[in-house]
């Protein structure tokens, strides 16, 4: 199935709580990760999603339960999506997928589902090994694969190049002060 193309960058009004589908795709068009999450609301970065502990994460041929807490960050701009953990035990404190296409639309019975096209380059802090740029072997594989155009590969070049500064500087939003605000609201979600 091919991913959708198209879609708003930004959603209509999202009531707080909103069930929020995020799912990723391969630029080829393949199914890669879903999650699912609820909406906090939104700021000057974009639209914060909180995903429980004990959510199904999945993709084809695998699928786990989340161990932790995690937000997750929908930029207004830009060509990534961000995972930012809640629990200091977790390795991972920020997990950036750079991505394309991202868009948003409704789902048929209530929420919304936020789609992007994920481009294999990951910015990481983690808490063991730094701030880090991670799979740029699968990048330049699947750049020839499926046929990445020149111009896509120098943007995501210049935007993981652009995040590694933001992230080992811990610039808003990934700073953990930015991160209590959100994690704050996630008190008042309906249970």
């Amino acid at each position: 199935m091919p991913f959708p193309a198209g879609l708003p960058r930004n959603p209509e009004a999202v009531e707080f709580g909103s069930l929020i589908v995020s799912r990723a795709w391969k630029y080829d068009g393949s199914a890669h990760w879903v999650v699912p999450g609820f909406y906090l609301g939104s700021d000057e970065h974009g639209h914060w999603l909180h995903q429980p502990a004990g959510s199904l994460v999945a993709r084809p041929g695998t699928a786990h339960l989340a161990a932790t807490d995690a937000l997750c960050l929908i930029p207004h701009r830009g060509f990534w999506v961000a995972t930012l953990y809640s629990d200091a035990a977790d390795d991972f404190d920020v997990y950036i997928d750079l991505a394309t296409s991202i868009g948003w639309q409704p789902l048929r019975r209530g929420g919304w589902e936020v789609n992007s096209v994920d481009m294999d380059l990951d910015v990481i802090r983690s808490r063991s090994r730094g701030t880090f740029l991670d799979d740029e072997d699968e990048f330049a594989e699947h750049a020839l694969s499926m046929n990445y155009p020149e111009a896509l590969q120098r943007q995501m070049r210049e935007t993981s190049a652009s995040l590694l500064h933001d992230v080992a500087e811990n610039l808003p939003p990934f700073t953990h002060s930015h991160r209590q605000i959100w994690l704050a609201k996630v008190a008042e979600l309906p249970r």
